[in-house]
Formats: C-alpha cells, structure tokens, sequence
C-alpha cells in the first residue's frame, strides 16, 4: 500500500498566495545582556560590557590593573542593586579597597575558601543558587593548580551557560582558554607623575578571544587607574 502524502502546510500554501514579500516570522532575537563596567574604554571593548550567562577571563601579572576592573565590575553592578560575589582562592580581596572603589559591599558575597578545589566548587555552587549578576572567582597564583583543562572547565561553562550570571575570572596567565567565552590580557601598569606625585597607573587592555559577536570593533584600549599604586 502506498503511503500517504503529507498533508500541506497552510501557511506556506497563504504565504504562496500573498507573494514574496510576505515571509514566514521566527521568534525574535532578544539581545545579549551584559554586565557594564562603566570604563567607557572597557566596555567599548567589549560591545556594552562582560556577557551575562558566559565564563570571561581578565588575566595579567601583578600591578596590571586586574583587580581594578574586577572592582569596577562590582561596583557597577552593585550600584544599579543588583547582587554579586567574590570567591577569592587567595585570600587576597580587601574590602576596604573594595568600597573605596565604590563597591556596595552590602550586597557582595565574599567566599574565603581553604584552597582551589574548595574555590572552584564554591563557585559551581553560587552559579547554581542563580541571582548573582557577576561571579569574580580570583585564581591569581594558583594557575598550575586550576588549569584542569577537560574535567574542570567545560563543566563550569555549561553551568554559567545555564545562568544569567557573568563568571569572570581572575589570574596571572589564562587558564580556561578554549572554553572562555572572552578574555581579556592586561599587561603591567606603567605609573604616572606629576612632579613629584604619583597621579594614576595606566594599563594596556586587549581583547584576545570573543566567542559571541558584539557592537566592539576595537581589539585594545589604554585605561588609567587614578589613585592607590596598588592596581593588582
């Protein structure tokens, strides 16, 4: 017995008959969110800042001015009331700082954790309780111990997929690579004086991997840090 034929698709027989100018709708294409520095410099890098629901690596050596834009990150979202958090592997986070860089810190989460396996779990934790805008988990120094390659990061990256939370991680040298979304390198500041008194630090960011397309076209941005010498 022949099979029967497949029954005809009414819109594409009144698509038909309307003409070509009239076309089949898809769902609309909503845009990407991001969470903004508020460094112009930066977030036209990056097409309107860090993406939301992707894993970003800021990396640079001491005094770049990594923790800096992490700073701004925080501060920028905080100041528009949003929640974030701060998994710092190294014991390095200084609130003081923190807040003089304008982070609310009332509604930062800062997790201490005894060591890198503690500091990477913790993370996988707070991207699945959601809520979080951005996620600074800060491996400075623990490179080696946190390029895991294949059993660590492709996880953490479908995990953050799964959110609306920026991961942006902090360290010497990338170490998520091939799985970041995008990534930032900084190289070291060069300070500024003015006779005798330093004014500000001045950095080199560069846009080194985007795997979402944006509004930036640049691929590097010179940024000063005014005040304190100590730009990590």
């Amino acid at each position: 017995m022949a099979s029967p034929l497949p029954a005809a698709d009414p819109l594409a027989s009144v698509l038909l008959d309307l003409g070509a100018r009239v076309q089949r709708g898809g769902l609309p294409e909503l845009p990407e969110r991001r969470c903004p520095t508020g460094l112009s410099g930066v977030d036209r890098l990056l097409g309107g800042g860090f993406p939301r629901g992707a894993v970003s690596e800021i990396a640079g050596p001491p005094s770049s001015g990594r923790t800096s834009l992490a700073f701004a990150l925080l501060a920028r979202a905080t100041a528009c009331g949003e929640v974030v958090a701060m998994v710092d592997a190294g014991d390095a986070f200084d609130p003081p700082s923190a807040a003089a860089a304008g982070v609310d810190l009332a509604r930062l989460l800062w997790v201490r954790p005894p060591d890198v396996a503690a500091a990477l779990r913790s993370a996988s934790h707070l991207l699945a309780a959601r809520g979080f805008a951005a996620l600074v988990l800060d491996l400075a120094g623990f490179e080696r111990q946190a390029a895991l390659g294949p059993r660590l990061w492709p996880r953490l990256r479908r995990e953050t997929t799964a959110t609306d939370t920026a991961l942006v991680v902090l360290s010497d040298r990338r170490v998520a690579l091939g799985f970041s979304d995008l990534a930032l390198t900084l190289g070291r500041s060069v300070p500024h004086f003015e006779g005798d008194f330093f004014r500000s630090l001045e950095s080199e960011v560069s846009l080194v991997r985007q795997r979402r397309p944006s509004a930036g076209g640049a691929l590097s941005e010179r940024l000063r840090w005014p005040g304190s010498a100590n730009a990590a």
